[in-house]
């Protein structure tokens, strides 16, 4: 546990320059006082980064909001300088284990949350397709049956094929498909054909079994951190809750840009839970996939889908409430508790959620 060292201002941003400078690639004479956070390049994981160091190095765990409220290096210091006197925020353990939403995204990927996580999905998967009450749960929360576990409904997957313009003889990657269910609800909608991977054997067998005799559709077994693809294959990628999975974003994108074509557009759709965040932290701009964006494919276009997100987990969970005897008499009790612990948890925290669109034309 790191020991609270007691600093004033200036002592504190004598502390805090060298880690700016660290995270936002700046030579030290370059930070000032009036150096903005954002505004020289930081982003939402770099911001992470840089609390997580400050606890580490002087003892303070401070709100990832106060270096969005308060992004200059002056303003900083004398937040951070002032802390003790401030109203201390406190996280509610997530169902991980982790103590704060920096820990745990920052942890996100890390090859035992990795491993963790591979395991739930894949029991998820060797199981929801054969649960009649959850194509109910699935019916009355997204619209359909697909088999889903993200948030993305029909409606949003409607907006993302127009804002997308697939079309007959395109080439779509659904990154993580899963049972390949949405992946065939966009092929039949625009006469694309739509390769879907995921890391799931158990989606990947019944996606394989669904599409036989479909050239429309084509399924691969493959983690989204080795997509091994021909340069210039697509003409559309599109990331549904996924994107979160990738333990290197810069690198993921890169890779899209590779396997892409030329004029290839993205359709990348997540979520930014609140906790102890605002939305202000996590406005589009300051995030990483913003950054990122930015710098691989020239931009973006964002839509904002956080009130249907946050509907959407209040809805989940009485859906589920409503149907728990169902589960348990068909046997899936386990599958139940899966998915109402998820829902319960979120339901409870404000979430933004966001659709991020590359190659439009203006």
């Amino acid at each position: 546990m790191s020991q609270q060292v007691a600093l004033d201002q200036k002592q504190t941003f004598e502390a805090l320059a060298p880690i700016w400078s660290e995270l936002l690639d700046l030579p030290s004479e370059e930070i000032s006082e009036d150096t903005d956070f954002f505004g020289a390049g930081g982003h939402s994981l770099t911001a992470m980064l840089a609390v997580t160091q400050i606890e580490k190095k002087i003892g303070k765990k401070v709100p990832l909001f106060a270096l969005v409220e308060n992004p200059t290096l002056a303003k900083f210091s004398g937040f951070v300088a002032n802390l003790d006197n401030q109203e201390r925020v406190e996280e509610a353990q997530a169902p991980d284990g982790s103590s704060s939403q920096s820990e745990r995204l920052l942890g996100y990927n890390s090859p035992e949350r990795r491993e963790t996580r591979n395991t739930f999905f894949e029991n998820y998967y060797a199981q929801a397709m054969q649960s009649e009450a959850h194509a109910e749960f699935c019916r009355n929360v997204y619209g359909d049956n697909f088999g889903q576990h993200g948030m993305a409904d029909k409606e949003q997957l409607d907006l993302l094929i127009q804002r997308l313009a697939i079309k007959k003889g395109d080439i779509v990657l659904d990154m993580g498909c899963g049972y390949g269910l949405i992946s065939k609800y966009i092929a039949e909608a625009t006469g694309a054909k739509v390769i879907g991977v995921d890391l799931s054997a158990s989606a990947i067998k019944f996606a394989k079994s669904m599409a036989l005799g479909n050239e429309g559709l084509e399924f691969h077994e493959m983690d989204i951190a080795k997509l091994e693809f021909a340069a210039g294959t697509f003409s559309h990628i599109i990331s549904i809750d996924t994107i979160y999975y990738a333990p290197s974003l810069p690198d993921l994108l890169q890779c899209f840009r590779k396997i892409g074509q030329p004029d290839v557009k993205l359709g990348i759709i997540r979520t930014y839970p609140k906790r102890t965040f605002t939305k202000q932290t996590w406005s589009p701009d300051r995030t990483q996939l913003a950054s990122e964006l930015k710098e691989v494919f020239d931009g973006y276009e964002t839509f904002d889908l956080s009130r249907e997100e946050n509907e959407h987990w209040r809805q989940k969970k009485e859906v589920l409430e409503s149907l728990e005897q169902q589960f348990s008499d068909e046997g899936s009790r386990e599958l139940w508790e899966f998915r109402y612990k998820e829902a319960a948890y979120e339901a409870g925290i404000e979430q933004f959620r966001y659709m991020f669109v590359t190659g439009q034309s203006t």
